[in-house]
């Protein structure tokens, strides 16, 4: 009996997009999707009008996990 590495290849890189139109590759380790997906939203309250409006930063952040819900969720369906 041999010892394979199954592994999935795609041919094209994963992503998901910022409404800002940010790419932000999709990550497959949980904790390092989350921390980057909380860094463009720090990023988006930099360039907010008022910064202090935390409504907007988990606007973007909700938008963000969604889109990565739907991807992974394309995975499992194939």
């Amino acid at each position: 009996m041999t010892n394979r590495k199954i592994t999935r290849t795609h041919p094209k890189k994963e992503i998901i997009k910022c409404e800002c139109g940010a790419e932000i590759s999709l990550l497959y380790d949980v904790k390092a999707m989350g921390d980057a997906i909380e860094v463009h939203a720090a990023a988006h309250m930099k360039k907010a009008k008022d910064p202090t409006n935390a409504a907007e930063a988990e606007r973007v952040k909700d938008a963000l996990i969604a889109q990565v819900l739907t991807k992974v969720s394309q995975f499992v369906d194939e």
